[in-house]
């Protein structure tokens, strides 16, 4: 930890830090309280300014936290996640090994991410999402009793190698499979059945029979 940035910042003194960790200005960490959790930050990681990561959360090694993010309680940053500045990280997520959360993005509690994925977009609570999968649009829930806000609703179950749009909806509580092309602005709420490209609202083509340039993409042999 860089010891000298100390008295701008705000950290609890039961913060644990690994060593070489970088820690910017103005952050405030290991708050509210809360008798037996503390929050953990690996070694090698580097964290900006303006940050907020609250108790119990866990930081793996080798990650990078941009300036003005947020990391609820109890969330669980893997190793070697690059969260870029502005982003949202809720109660009891986890990122897994190698992702991405790019400028911005909203990923609400409960949410599980695996892999090498990049996330850009809006996760609702409770989403899943596999490894290798980029989302740019918005994972939500149905949203079925807006009289009711303490969340519990299912939200989507995406596998892996799966890719979706610029303003692309994916919503209830469905299943996207493996190797599944969601484009811009398309609607689903519906399952998808693996090796798909989707358009519109509910337009599932298997790609074998996609007439476009996508179905020759090495995205459909993608396996690791």
């Amino acid at each position: 930890m860089d010891k000298s940035r100390g008295s701008s910042n705000v950290i609890s003194p039961s913060t644990q830090f690994g060593k070489n960790s970088e820690l910017g200005f103005y952050n405030v960490i290991g708050f509210p309280k809360v008798k037996g959790l503390c929050v953990k930050i690996g070694r090698d990681c580097k964290i900006g300014n303006h940050v907020t990561i609250h108790v119990g959360a866990r930081i793996g090694k080798g990650v990078t936290i941009g300036d003005h993010s947020f990391i609820a309680q109890n969330a669980h940053i893997e190793d070697s996640v690059f969260i870029n500045p502005y982003s949202y990280i809720g109660e009891n997520v986890v990122v897994g090994n190698g992702s991405l959360v790019l400028y911005g993005a909203k990923i609400y509690e409960n949410v599980r991410i695996g892999q090498n994925s990049r996330i850009g977009g809006f996760l609702a609570e409770n989403a899943v999402i596999g490894n290798c999968v980029t989302v740019f649009g918005e994972i939500v829930h149905s949203f079925r009793d807006p009289t009711r806000w303490i969340g519990g609703e299912k939200s989507p179950t995406i596998q892996d190698f799966v890719v979706v749009g610029f303003g692309a909806t994916v919503y209830g509580n469905i299943r996207i499979g493996h190797h599944v092309y969601i484009a811009a602005g398309t609607i689903i709420y519906k399952d998808v059945p693996p090796y798909s490209v989707v358009t519109g609202i509910n337009q599932i083509t298997p790609f074998k029979r996609w007439p476009g340039r996508l179905r020759q993409s090495k995205f459909w042999g993608w396996s690791k």
